[in-house]
């Protein structure tokens, strides 16, 4: 089948920086996947590349023409349709209503076997559109897909629909081969966005023509050395490393290293061509914390703060700035706003960072939950806990807690968010307070999520871990959930969080991972206590279901991502049916679980044991308790046989499982299988006595409830792991 090369260009308005890497990544899979819905046939993959002004996706070899479809029409029974004659009435309005005449019935009609017998029915093949003519409902179905964080409103339609998009759209190049794909967005009151072969460089420099005038293309390649002519790199690492050595140059020139916490990508995706200019402020602005210095450079401007020194680098989209008006006006900013963030750091500085939590009754945590001062007593009380539980000094942790959320009514952080936490911790370092108390003040918001840095100090993560776990308990009593993509009160970034810490929480005492950390069930029951009489029993049960659930498939989704060629073992630890259930381990135990499965899962041992699980799991009764079986009821060899290596595994299992000896559990577990095998073939279970049955059962119970003491192990898929796992002895 003939090929042509697919570009696909949409310039907009400016998209902010932190939208455009996934936009891009989402853009060519979403292109990818309805090219192929459309049965379009890519050789190789979609690329896409963007910039603040445009979004480019790429194929080199697309199909010139649909796949021909083909397809079976069903139609009325064979003994319904077809007699000693022939083709019945029935067969001949069947054929009619798909366009056969009497004379095509023999060519057209066949019989074929189904499920629900033999049919008639008609095979036929649809042929395939040309590309050019499916397109047009690729594109919109594409740019229909693409999802951002706010979408505008800009009277825009396509097909007659509103049509919504993170920015304006101002042009499109859409080029299938040598032609123009028809597409155009109707604006109203305004000009039609057109397709055409014409795209656009910098907004404000070129080397030919004046900036932002259209110029033609006929390829990717004419695409991306046009824009190159015109100051616009489209390849995001192109940009990334000038970007490195223009700030090496400008490190040398003052003999300072970067500091701050963005990243060259993160950078990259600030401009079209890269430039920097070097500005610098006033030395008495040192005396500023340097987080705060760096929250006005990097999380208000996305500038590059240099250490210890008074001097910045500010990325433009310009590679030079020869009159110095770019690096002036940031000088300028820059300026005021540290005039501000000095102004509040002096202010705020007057009142003791203790005697604002009066102050806390003012600011509402949520309409059904009360203030902030109400989840302060509530922080205080869960931290006290942990830090009991854990063996860290409850003391420091209730004063932490108590004075964790004080700084939200400081005026720095009225003025500059981002400094939430840590505007408190400074603050009470500047008092003289113990540094066990203003560090876990400083760190209480980290690790935001999987991936953020976690508290540096055990007393900071038992602070973290309260107030992590009292938002997510009390919004899910609130009946706040998530949707999609939306979670706006940051429910799965706190369960997220209270993960990581659990997980990690014991290693930042020096000790084993093994440490007492609580379990997640304990640690949200324990919030339910904070509440006391507030929460009755009946509105806690309603929400406890809930909770477990939501934290489950967080905990499952962790685990998937730091062992994503393991998801079964995944699936094995955190199913349901398992003792005890995921969230009445620790996190720490289920990491080990886990690993253990992970490193045995394609051994036959395993999957024998797993086979077997199953076969018991499937016998049981879903109400089957595991009582102690009456072993005067048994009467075959293997029914004792079976009891007495089983009450011998119990006892070692139970002793290794423990310790936290999964593998030597497993290794006990895995030799009860050929006396499983023998009971299975000599006893039949569910005979008519009815006494003997219930002691059969109860036998069967006990052993299904030791083979679940690891997990599911059901959820061991045998075909996938042999694959993947380790080779079978």
């Amino acid at each position: 089948m003939s090929t042509r090369e697919l570009l696909v260009e949409i310039g907009c308005e400016e998209l902010p920086a932190d939208w455009l890497g996934d936009l891009v990544d989402r853009f060519g899979a979403s292109l990818g996947h309805f090219l192929e819905k459309a049965r379009i046939e890519v050789s190789g993959e979609v690329r896409a590349f963007g910039t603040p002004r445009r979004l480019v996706a790429h194929g080199t070899a697309v199909a010139a023409r649909q796949e021909d479809r083909y397809e079976t029409l069903v139609g009325p029974p064979a003994r319904v349709g077809r007699n000693e004659s022939g083709w019945t009435r029935a067969a001949e309005g069947f054929a009619r209503k798909h366009g056969i005449g009497p004379a095509d019935l023999d060519r057209a009609l066949t019989l074929i076997w189904t499920k629900r017998g033999e049919y008639v029915a008609i095979r036929r093949r649809s042929r395939g559109k040309t590309a050019l003519a499916v397109l047009p409902g690729v594109l919109e179905k594409t740019l229909r897909s693409l999802h951002f964080p706010k979408a505008m409103h800009w009277d825009a339609r396509i097909s007659g629909e509103p049509f919504l998009f993170g920015r304006p759209i101002r042009w499109i190049v859409a080029l299938f081969g040598d032609e123009v794909i028809p597409f155009e967005i109707a604006v109203d009151g305004g000009e039609p966005v057109i397709s055409s072969n014409r795209s656009r460089g910098h907004r404000f420099r070129a080397r030919r023509g004046g900036a932002g005038t259209p110029f033609a293309v006929d390829s990717f390649a004419a695409l991306r050395e046009g824009l190159h002519a015109r100051y616009v790199m489209l390849d995001r690492d192109a940009r990334a490393a000038r970007l490195r050595e223009l700030l090496l140059t400008r490190e040398r020139q003052v003999g300072a290293s970067r500091a701050g916490s963005l990243r060259l990508d993160q950078l990259a995706d600030l401009v079209e061509w890269p430039g920097t200019v070097l500005g610098r402020y006033p030395d008495s602005f040192l005396a500023l914390p340097e987080e705060i210095r760096h929250t006005v450079l990097v999380h208000h401007q996305k500038y590059i703060p240099l250490a210890d020194a008074p001097a910045f680098v500010a990325v433009t989209n310009m590679p030079d700035d020869p009159e110095g008006h770019i690096r002036r006006g940031s000088e300028r900013v820059v300026r005021a706003r540290l005039r501000d963030a000095r102004f509040f750091w002096d202010q705020d500085r007057k009142t003791a960072l203790r005697d604002r939590r009066a102050d806390l009754a003012g600011v509402r945590f949520h309409e059904k939950l009360g203030s902030f001062a109400e989840k302060a007593e509530r922080l205080e009380s869960l931290a006290g806990w942990i830090a009991d539980e854990v063996g860290a000094d409850p003391e420091a942790a209730r004063q932490a807690a108590g004075l964790a959320k004080c700084d939200l009514t400081t005026g720095l952080v009225g003025e500059f968010a981002s400094l939430q936490g840590i505007a408190g911790g400074l603050l009470l370092r500047e008092e003289g307070a113990p540094e066990a108390v203003w560090r876990a003040v400083y760190d209480h918001y980290r690790p935001g999520g999987l991936r953020g840095r976690l508290p540096r100090t055990v007393t900071g993560a038992i602070v973290s871990l309260a107030d992590s776990a009292d938002t997510l308990a009390s919004l899910t009593l609130a009946r706040e959930s998530v949707s999609g993509a939306g979670d706006p009160f940051g429910l799965r970034r706190a369960a997220f969080s209270v993960i990581r810490i659990l997980d990690a929480g014991p290693a930042l005492r020096g000790g084993s991972r093994r440490d007492p950390w609580p379990t997640p069930a304990a640690l949200f029951e324990r919030v339910r206590e904070t509440y006391g009489a507030d929460v009755s029993r009946q509105s806690w049960q309603d929400t406890w279901l809930a909770l477990l659930d939501f934290f489950e498939d967080r905990l499952r989704s962790a685990f998937e991502r730091d062992f994503p060629r393991d998801a079964d073992a995944v699936r094995v630890v955190l199913a349901r049916g398992g003792f005890p259930a995921p969230t009445r381990r620790s996190v720490a135990d289920v990491r080990r679980r886990i690993r253990a499965i992970a490193t045995l899962k394609g051994h036959d041992d395993l999957l024998a044991l797993a086979a077997a699980a199953n076969r018991v799991g499937r016998i049981l009764p879903p109400d089957q308790t595991a009582a102690d079986p009456d072993p005067e009821l048994f009467t075959a060899d293997a029914e004792g046989a079976l009891f007495a290596q089983l009450r011998e595994a119990e006892e070692r299992v139970t002793a290794d499982f423990g310790r936290g000896r999964y593998l030597a559990g497993l290794s006990v577990l895995s030799r009860l299988r050929p006396i499983v095998d023998r009971f299975f073939d000599d006893v039949l279970v569910m005979v008519e006595n009815p006494q003997v049955r219930a002691n059969r059962l109860a036998l069967l119970a006990r052993l299904h409830r030791l083979f679940s003491a690891i997990g599911v192990l059901r959820e061991l898929d045998p075909d996938r792991t042999r694959k993947r796992g380790a080779p079978a002895d």
